[in-house]
């Protein structure tokens, strides 16, 4: 089935109910001689002008998409350099303003009594198998994870038998949107085991895209991730901060970046959401958040367009995640090449996230501790910078060994 048929159907009605006859709206069935035709126009447009600023008088906070109340949402600054082909401000509005209309529920489990935040984090290692196995990018891969959240952030009580059917059709799905050539349905089905059946696949997606009202394309961590890429490689290769100076084409749009470097901030975002606490945050926060573990402030401000207000409570709890990849090490991911850093590869584990988790837990009583102490009011507020005594973060990759 193809997932974008029903939005074309959908445009094509809304369009076809917006088409009126308006000559014939104007036309008396009296049918007026010709020479007052033109005076019966006129005295009515005047009319309606008269109405329109009748109804701007009365509702004078009447705001459209332009004006100010847009305005003080989204303000008037992007990271985007100047583009040529498009307007960068509005551009990264629509960004923001995606990244805020695909909400995940943070307190999801509360709604499906069988299910425990183990249950997540064991199928979502298992797609990361699925996608390595069958070649699947990594935006594949994180549109099912958002599908997966998201149907389970509005249904209720899903019975965990049925959790690896549903992962299973939400990668499918996203396979279809995304990969050119996309796995049949019966590969799915065989790597289930014969826990899922093709017949089951293809019922579960129907359910899967009406729950989800066919709202099927987010801007995942991992697109957030290659924005902001792109942002500093333009950066690095021009050598200035003032983008006004500067316009870029549609050359811009290709990924022209360090592999390595993103691959590694990748990997700490695959094992950050692994874990439940995720869900917490919005996708531009992660993906902005991991980047600032493998760079620095500066970079961050400058290609994200965040602030450390505003990630300073993702950062931190990213910390154990860092420090959990950094005491294993990234030496194995020296082997991906270019061609395959946008591929989703199994590089994490429930290992790995349980020693994270392990950590987290070590690090939130050792702050419990410090704050029932009687020292712990000349304490400061902690800050990224000032999280740990170790240093937080894998050491920044500089391309060379």
């Amino acid at each position: 089935m193809d997932v974008s048929c029903m939005d074309n159907k959908n445009n094509n009605r809304s369009s076809g109910c917006k088409r009126k006859n308006h000559v014939l709206d104007e036309v008396d069935t009296n049918r007026q001689p010709v020479n007052d035709i033109h005076n019966v126009i006129k005295s009515k447009k005047l009319k309606r002008s008269k109405e329109n600023i009748s109804s701007k008088e009365n509702f004078p906070n009447d705001l459209t998409p332009s004006s100010s109340r847009f305005s003080s949402t989204y303000e008037n600054i992007t990271p985007l350099p100047n583009l040529n082909f498009a307007d960068s401000v509005e551009v990264w509005n629509i960004m923001l303003k995606c990244d805020n209309s695909y909400k995940r529920d943070s307190n999801l489990f509360n709604r499906h009594v069988s299910l425990q935040p183990t249950m997540r984090a064991t199928l979502l290692d298992w797609l990361n198998e699925v996608c390595q196995a069958y070649s699947l990018t990594r935006q594949t891969y994180y549109l099912a994870l958002d599908f997966f959240d998201r149907f389970l952030s509005i249904q209720k009580d899903c019975p965990k038998k049925n959790l690896q059917l549903i992962g299973i059709t939400c990668l499918f799905i996203a396979a279809k949107i995304e990969e050119i050539f996309p796995p049949k349905r019966n590969r799915f089905s065989f790597v289930c085991d014969g826990a899922c059946s093709d017949k089951e696949i293809f019922d579960m997606e129907l359910v899967i895209m009406n729950t989800l009202e066919w709202n099927l394309r987010p801007i995942t961590p991992i697109a957030w991730l290659s924005a902001f890429f792109k942002v500093y490689t333009f950066s690095e290769k021009e050598n200035t901060n003032n983008k006004s100076r500067q316009q870029v084409n549609e050359s811009f749009l290709i990924p022209d970046y360090e592999s390595e470097l993103f691959v590694h901030v990748a990997h700490l975002i695959d094992l950050c959401t692994l874990d439940a606490g995720s869900l917490t945050f919005q996708y531009s926060v992660i993906a902005a958040s991991a980047f600032y573990h493998f760079t620095d402030e500066d970079v961050v401000l400058h290609c994200t367009g965040k602030t450390l207000n505003e990630l300073q409570s993702c950062v931190e709890w990213m910390v154990p995640f860092a420090i959990a990849i950094k005491n294993v090490g990234l030496s194995f991911l020296k082997d991906l090449n270019n061609e395959k850093s946008m591929i989703q590869t199994h590089t994490i584990s429930l290992e790995l996230l349980h020693n994270a988790q392990t950590i987290q837990a070590d690090i939130e009583a050792e702050k419990l501790t410090i704050f029932e102490s009687s020292e712990a009011s000349s304490l400061c507020p902690m800050t990224p910078s000032k999280m740990a005594s170790m240093p937080p973060t894998p050491p920044r990759s500089t391309g060379t060994s």
